[in-house]
């Protein structure tokens, strides 16, 4: 599957409810832990780094 660029992907975004919806979502939650929490923006990026490799894990099982 090839790379989308920024573009191409906010585009998905803006014209596609659910992909709109989840992306606020994850902003949503990634906002909350950070003020829950304290943590710096690397620290979200890691988690996110993090759980990208368990996703591509689980779905190729």
């Amino acid at each position: 599957m090839g790379q989308f660029t920024d573009e191409q992907m906010m585009s998905v975004v803006s014209q596609n409810p659910i992909v709109r919806e989840s992306y606020e979502r994850i902003r949503t939650a990634c906002r909350e832990l950070q003020n829950e929490t304290g943590c710096p923006d690397e620290d979200i990026d890691t988690l996110l780094s993090f759980l990208i490799g368990r996703w591509q894990e689980s779905t190729m099982s």
